[in-house]
């Protein structure tokens, strides 16, 4: 199944991409981008805010499609509980089974000769080599449900060929803690930190600003962190930065704050390195940026989502960060200055090295750069 577009034959990657924000697109970007060097026409599947950011950072690229992929939109209340989020499990189930009938249909009518999803469990089809991308193979839920959510897991990534991980192996190093250590498929694969800002990481970052803000996750919380981002900056003259995760916003200045609303990853990275105190979610993909950069920061868990609950918890009794709830943050009771320290990690190059392997096997006529 080949491509023949663009004046050369290239075989067909679907990317599949969750789009509960834009964490998933952000740590999918150097996937896409490898399969793109190793000559395959990558088709990259989602939607909203994740695939307009998609399209920003690859969109003038020959050999990317860009698809709208069938999605479910998850609601938190204002002050965010899990019960709000378990009310909508049902409607999730079904949405899987969903994806499933879309994705047959797509590999039919474009050719697909395999399948790299992130975290969009029913994104498989028979016979098309696939892997699941997720470091989420335990379900942070009530202890009395843990077993049915980690069996549904399984009986959705079995779908797969291969699952993998974006951390290193389970241990005293490994970032996601025990999310990641369930066994929830035979062949499981730890490809270590992912990050699309690891190419810009400095040596010997100068100090450039003195509190950076981080502004991300679903509304209303999304809002309600720049608003409180925003109050902490105003009674500090020296420079301030928020970067507020609107795709084609620009740029604008109030004053000793600047706002970023879609900076490149180059502009992001060394902000984020340049900075005196850093503010962010305890997101996966946000924490994976850290880990990549070796950039401290105070952690936010959004409120209702127990998982970055959870990852805030852990970074605080094994990395040393401090975490605070979103109700001190608008409080204004932040920190001072960001504590902890992070393990070494070589960010992105065993997930790459794993990826060219795994195109090479999946199609062994690939187009080589």
């Amino acid at each position: 199944m080949l491509d023949v577009s663009h004046g050369k034959t290239s075989p067909n990657l679907l990317v599949t991409v969750l789009d509960w924000g834009m964490g998933h697109a952000t740590r999918t970007l150097p996937i896409i981008r490898c399969a793109l060097r190793h000559g395959w026409h990558v088709h990259v599947a989602s939607r909203g805010t994740a695939l307009a950011w998609l399209q920003s950072h690859v969109g003038q690229e020959p050999s990317v499609s860009f698809h709208v992929k069938p999605g479910l939109d998850i609601r938190y209340a204002k002050r965010g509980n899990f019960l709000k989020i378990a009310g909508q499990i049902p409607a999730f189930v079904a949405h899987v089974d969903m994806e499933r009938r879309w994705t047959a249909d797509f590999v039919k009518d474009h050719g697909v000769d395999a399948i790299f999803s992130d975290n969009c469990y029913g994104c498989a089809v028979k016979d098309v080599p696939s892997i699941l991308m997720s470091h989420q193979l335990q379900v942070p839920v009530p202890s009395m449900l843990e077993g049915v959510a980690r069996a549904v897991v399984a009986r959705w990534a079995q779908s797969f060929d291969a699952l993998w991980v974006p951390d290193t192996s389970p241990g005293p190093s490994s970032l996601s803690g025990s999310l990641a250590t369930a066994r929830v498929h035979p062949r499981t694969l730890y490809v270590g930190v992912l990050s699309r800002l690891a190419p810009y990481r400095l040596p010997n970052p100068t100090p450039r600003w003195h509190k950076v803000g981080m502004v991300s996750g679903v509304e209303p919380h999304r809002t309600l962190m720049e608003e409180a981002l925003r109050s902490w900056m105003s009674n500090d003259e020296s420079p301030c930065l928020i970067i507020a995760g609107r795709p084609g916003g620009g740029t604008r200045t109030d004053g000793h704050i600047t706002t970023w609303h879609d900076p490149s990853d180059e502009a992001l990275a060394h902000a984020l390195q340049e900075a005196t105190t850093v503010v962010c979610r305890s997101g996966y993909s946000s924490q994976l940026d850290l880990a990549a950069l070796g950039v401290r920061a105070i952690l936010v868990p959004t409120p209702g989502q127990p998982e970055q609950a959870m990852l805030g918890r852990l970074w605080a009794d094994r990395f040393g960060f401090a975490c605070i709830s979103q109700t001190q943050l608008e409080a204004g009771r932040i920190p001072a200055h960001p504590t902890g320290n992070l393990p070494t990690v070589e960010a992105n190059l065993h997930a790459e090295g794993q990826l060219h392997s795994w195109l090479l096997a999946s199609h062994p006529q690939t187009v080589q750069p």
